[in-house]
């Protein structure tokens, strides 16, 4: 009888033993992928901040050849044409100078253009507000829409890696509103709310769902809007409005 209940005991033990190495077994498991999962995350956004970051210098690189290449050749070009255009006596040659340098003003306006796009001058300079406000400008004077902005800050304390790639997403939104949105009035709020920054974008285009939109859509618009506030960790929340679409971005003020 003694026997049976020291093997008993030996058994019960075992069976403790076992249980306490499968669990320590499987926690050791689960640790090991969440630990795995976390540097593959980690590596991911570094990647991805590494690209969003390459992008923007490669995008300054080229919006300055631009300006400083391109841009001095037609410039250089249109001053000859002036030239020229004021030695000459025959009319028909003088309306074809004046006609050749209407279109070489054309491709002027276009590299300004092209060159903005890649960088906005005014975003290191004088900060994010101002080149919102300066692209919304320019916006306005080539389409039926109305792009307006409110600040109830004065000064917008972020780097320039947090207010270049602001600009690029309300760049994004204010595309996808152009193309496909069919607004005519878009008004941009920025405040500051316990050490949170907040940009309310509300326009009365055609609503839709952003995550729904985000997961279907083939174009990469929402697709950037989403990397480039991941990257600079700010949160995106879409409100429900009667009419067109609202969206919140914040971020904490560093």
């Amino acid at each position: 009888m003694e026997g049976t209940n020291q093997i008993d005991t030996l058994i019960f033990i075992g069976t403790g033993l076992i249980t306490l190495l499968v669990l320590i077994v499987l926690f050791l498991a689960v640790f090991y992928q969440t630990h795995v999962m976390k540097m593959k995350r980690k590596e991911a956004e570094l990647l991805l901040k590494t690209s969003l970051e390459s992008e923007k210098l490669e995008r300054k690189r080229i919006a300055a050849d631009i300006h400083d290449g391109v841009s001095g050749d037609l410039n250089a070009i249109r001053n000859f044409l002036s030239v020229l255009y004021k030695s000459e006596k025959d009319d028909e040659k003088k309306a074809l100078f004046e006609e050749i340098k209407i279109g070489v003003e054309a491709a002027l306006e276009n590299t300004r253009l092209v060159s903005y796009k890649l960088m906005p001058p005014l975003l290191e300079s004088a900060g994010f507000i101002v080149a919102i406000q300066d692209y919304f400008y320019r916006i306005n004077k080539k389409t039926s829409a109305c792009f307006l902005i409110h600040s109830e800050v004065s000064f917008f304390e972020m780097s320039n890696e947090v207010s270049y790639e602001l600009f690029r997403v309300i760049q994004e939104f204010t595309t996808n509103m152009i193309k496909y949105g069919d607004i005519t009035k878009c008004n941009v709020e920025l405040n500051l709310i316990d050490d949170f920054y907040n940009l309310i974008i509300t326009e009365d285009g055609k609503p839709y769902d952003f995550k729904t939109l985000y997961t279907t859509s083939k174009g990469t618009g929402l697709k950037n809007i989403s990397s480039r506030l991941k990257v600079i960790e700010a949160s995106l929340k879409q409100s429900s409005v009667s009419t067109g679409n609202q969206f919140l971005i914040s971020i904490k003020k560093k």
